[in-house]
């Protein structure tokens, strides 16, 4: 069962663990305000709470913005940061159990946007992905009816013509890192998003790069134009449309 670090507990995953990110952007699946949780039980180690607002131009410590460190009792670290200014409601050498406020989602600090920047770091001082406390080995996905799961498989070029098709016009972009491609047949046009260069984990930073809309209401239509049924945002599904896009399969909706 999957632990939750929104108290809405509809996490949504806008920016992945990366070697340039070492750590997760998360949002509510309903882009509402929320409150942050503990992951797990431990000693509070350092708190701020008085910044007002976003500092793109910040450095060091600051650009965490209103942040708190919990030492856990598993040994690692948990750093909660970008929360809403005078939000925090725990105090620093605070013991906390798993499950407390710890404040509410802000956008303090370099931030883009209000979201939780999540860090782990083990006891050697790696930041670790957290992804591994937010998704246990059964994941939602893995939980659905037998159907639903294999409605939900990857749809490969194969399966989505339903006769033999040539590519009629290629769209490269300025950056020769991604291009747009045309498959016609006698009833339909299928078009296919690739960008195969991208590096990173971050399907809404791929997009982006190739200039698609990232949303999450296009996403969501993305998904189920490949077949990721019942889309909610989550880590299994959006690194199901990467790869896609990453090959070049990814059918544009």
């Amino acid at each position: 069962m999957m632990q939750h670090v929104l108290s809405s507990m509809n996490e949504v995953i806008s920016n992945n663990y990366d070697s340039s990110h070492k750590a997760l952007d998360i949002v509510s699946g309903d882009r509402k305000e929320t409150n942050i949780i503990s992951l797990e039980d431990g000693t509070v180690e350092t708190v701020v709470n008085n910044t007002k607002g976003p500092n793109h131009n910040s450095k060091g410590l600051a650009t965490y913005g209103n942040f708190v460190k919990v030492k856990q009792t598993n040994g690692k670290t948990a750093l909660y940061a970008h929360l809403k200014y005078n939000s925090i409601k725990v105090n620093k050498g605070q013991y906390i159990t798993k499950g407390t406020v710890i404040g509410t989602m802000g956008e303090t600090g370099n931030a883009y946007g209000r979201h939780l920047h999540l860090e782990i770091v083990n006891e050697n001082g790696t930041k670790e992905n957290p992804i591994v406390y937010l998704q246990a080995p059964s994941e939602e996905q893995d939980e659905q009816p037998e159907e639903a799961k294999q409605n939900s498989q990857t749809p490969s070029l194969e399966n989505t013509e339903t006769t033999s098709t040539t590519p009629q016009n290629v769209e490269i972009d300025s950056n020769s890192n991604s291009k747009i491609s045309t498959y016609q047949n006698t009833n339909t046009t299928t078009i296919y998003l690739s960008n195969q260069n991208y590096k990173h984990g971050s399907i809404v930073d791929a997009l982006k790069q190739i200039g698609i809309n990232s949303s999450y209401s296009y996403r969501k239509s993305l998904a189920q134009k490949n077949g990721i049924q019942n889309y909610h945002g989550s880590y299994s599904q959006n690194v199901k449309m990467l790869n896609l896009l990453k090959q070049g399969k990814l059918i544009k909706a």
